[in-house]
């Protein structure tokens, strides 16, 4: 087959599957969720169709829709959506006029299509004489940002006299197609005869039987194929530009929309990377994230301007969380800072400690200001320390690395340094780019001599250079720095490769970063939370519960009882420690480790309930009841409470008083079958 007879092919499959009629909606969706499929059907990506075809219930449907709408607004921060009140009134339009004479609903057909697609035609007219069938040309201006040519026309046609109205594509349908003719006439194929009996029933029709596109000259009378990458093109523009990261990871994220306010997607670039804390042998996970934009609003009782986000983090592995934490972040500004923030962004960074392995990372933030929201995930690797093993942290570049005593743990600080990320990792030639790296040898204590080498990843200009590196602090885990000096305008690669005591190269992972051609390149301010560095209790804390998720008992208990001696009294520690003892049945070193909050007010419930529970699995049900009455002097909506007295008093041979703390227990939750039939029980033995 000649190459344009294939071309040719491809471009009659390729219409003849965007003008197909969309297909039926699944079975049991609701009406509503089907008239908005209807509604968006020439607007939607496949990516976005596929993530709400997967959607179950009604909440997440409508958070999608929410964001569906969000992502092409072109006016965020107003009320308005100009796109989607344009695009509704184009719809109902359609709906109501181009229906009449075909079996379709309007928006379905052709003239439906493209008026929801183009809007208002510049100019509509319609042609009806004898010898052609009846024809309909609208006139459309494209230029600047569309793509599309300065003027252009849509045609449409009663093709053979009868239905609706069809798109007329020339290299299609052939001018042959708009003309009434007598059989064997002339050939269909035979253009410079159809063309001119055209001309002379019509020469506005003539000027559109080979091509739409005003002024335009084929070969021999031929139509052009031009018509077909237009009209193509046209079908493809609402779709284009469109950020469908949302639609990707919805099926993640969807828990942590609020459906009820109006939510808004933001792209984002985001950099992570896991460190050795050399002081704590503790591995943390650092992470900076720079939404697209950043809104802000005034507050008149502070007399600043402040955006106020939401943070959660979520660790997996293999689907199952293992860790989540969730932080609210305000941030204030006076009106030169609220300025250099909007012009540059805000990069929002944080830190936690994680244990060895291999997991998935979740981060959503939400802005509380216009709702707008980013999220990213990623694989996570995080290094056992191994006494024979070496291992590397980083690099890292960083156009800023600040040296000063700081007595808070902030997100990149390491010992008294403080780095600077930059997730877009494009720096200029004039600022003072420094490079980090640590590496963890295990029980080798060993001189070892580290370097860093830099190149070009230009292959027009190839580049490399070895840089020293200098000890950064007295630690088991070295650390190195240095600064990498002026290099030219382009991308370069940096690794750190540390000679040890018997001459052997240990390599570090790379990193890739952008030289600017400008001197110095705008970076957007850091704002992250900070923690006291004495309150390492929390970190063991973390690293417990994160055993404790990844069903290794022993490693959760170690870590419970570090944080415990680093904070004996602290509520907070006490409680999850002594739930891990609870569900691992070690009651006496759990009324141990409750004891100190027996003198702490605002824990009495907490020390009374967990005591008084532990007790009664213990089966020393009279010391129980005294402590669990306790509880419930304090709060008595408790269920776990009232069940275990409940209970308590019943192996007392106190029936009456057991039956008040159950009856009481149901009225707060009656789906509760077992303590129902306990009190059925006692009915019987009545």
């Amino acid at each position: 087959m000649p190459r344009i007879s294939i071309c040719f092919f491809i471009l009659i499959c390729s219409t003849a599957l965007l003008f197909a009629i969309p297909g039926n909606y699944p079975a049991g969706l609701a009406e509503k969720y089907c008239s908005w499929l209807d509604i968006v059907e020439y607007i939607i990506t496949p990516a976005e169709q596929k993530i709400f075809m997967q959607l179950t219930n009604e909440r997440d449907r409508d958070a999608f829709i929410s964001i569906f709408w969000k992502q092409r607004d072109p006016t965020n921060g107003t009320p308005e959506n100009e796109f989607k009140d344009e695009h509704i009134k184009r719809f109902q339009y359609a709906s109501r006029y181009f229906g009449f004479t075909s079996p379709l609903p309007g928006w379905k057909t052709d003239r439906g299509r493209i008026y929801i697609l183009l809007g208002p035609p510049v100019s509509r007219n319609e042609i009806f004489k004898g010898d052609l069938y009846p024809i309909e040309i609208w006139d459309y201006y494209g230029g600047g940002k569309t793509g599309l040519p300065t003027m252009f026309h849509i045609v449409f046609f009663r093709k053979g006299g009868l239905g609706d109205f069809k798109l007329y594509v020339p290299s299609q349908d052939g001018p042959a197609a708009l003309l009434v003719k007598d059989i064997d006439a002339y050939s269909d194929n035979d253009y410079s005869k159809i063309v001119n009996r055209i001309d002379e029933i019509s020469p506005e029709v003539a000027d559109i039987a080979l091509s739409l596109i005003p002024g335009e000259s084929t070969i021999n009378y031929s139509p052009s194929m031009r018509d077909m990458f237009m009209l193509t093109h046209i079908y493809d523009l609402p779709k284009d530009n469109i950020n469908t990261t949302y639609a990707a990871n919805f099926l993640k994220f969807k828990s942590y929309v609020n459906v009820e306010d109006s939510v808004d997607f933001l792209s984002s670039r985001n950099q992570i990377v896991v460190l050795r804390d050399p002081i704590l042998h503790m591995n943390f996970v650092h992470f900076a994230v720079w939404p697209k934009r950043i809104s802000v609003d005034f507050s008149e009782e502070k007399d600043k301007y402040y955006c106020n986000y939401k943070l959660v983090v979520d660790v997996k592995q293999k689907g199952k969380s293992i860790f989540q934490y969730n932080k609210n972040l305000p941030f204030y500004y006076d009106k030169d800072n609220m300025e250099t923030t909007l012009a540059n962004g805000l990069i929002i960074a944080d830190f936690f400690p994680v244990i060895s392995g291999e997991f998935e990372l979740d981060v959503f933030i939400q802005n509380a200001v216009n709702r707008e929201f980013c999220f990213f995930e990623q694989k996570l690797y995080s290094a056992a320390i191994q006494a024979d093993k070496w291992n590397f942290f980083g690099p890292l570049v960083s156009y800023r690395l600040k040296q000063e005593p700081n007595k808070n743990r902030v997100a990149f600080s390491l010992l008294n340094f403080q780095l600077s990320p930059d997730p877009q990792f494009i720096f200029g030639f004039q600022e003072p780019v420094s490079f980090f790296v640590g590496v963890d040898r295990g029980s080798d204590d060993a001189p070892i001599h580290a370097e860093i080498e830099v190149s070009s990843l230009s292959l027009t200009a190839p580049f490399s250079q070895t840089i020293p590196c200098q000890p950064l602090g007295p630690s088991p885990m070295q650390l190195f720095f240095g600064q990498l000096g002026r290099l030219t305008p382009g991308n370069y690669r940096l690794l750190a490769k540390i000679r040890d005591s018997h001459g052997i190269i240990h390599q570090s992972d790379e990193t890739t970063f952008t030289i600017s051609p400008m001197a110095k390149v705008p970076h957007p301010p850091i704002a992250s939370p900070t923690m006291n560095s004495d309150k390492t209790f929390a970190f063991y804390g973390m690293l417990a519960n994160q055993y404790e998720n990844c069903g290794l008992p022993e490693n959760a208990e170690q870590y419970y009882e570090k944080a415990l001696a680093e904070a004996p009294a602290n509520s907070t520690i006490i409680l999850a420690y002594a739930r891990f003892l609870s569900n691992h049945k070690k009651y006496d070193r759990l009324l141990e480790i409750i004891a100190p909050l027996q003198n702490q007010p605002q824990s009495a419930f907490e020390y009374f309930s967990q005591k008084g529970i532990t007790l009664y699995q213990q089966g020393k049900y009279a010391e129980a009841v005294n402590s669990l009455l306790k509880a419930n002097e304090h709060y008595d909506s408790d269920t776990s409470v009232l069940n275990a007295l409940g209970i308590a008093f019943i192996r007392l041979n106190n029936s009456s008083e057991g039956r008040k703390a159950l009856t009481a227990s149901l009225k707060l939750n009656p789906r509760q079958p077992e303590i129902t039939q306990v009190l059925d029980q006692l009915d019987k033995k009545k």
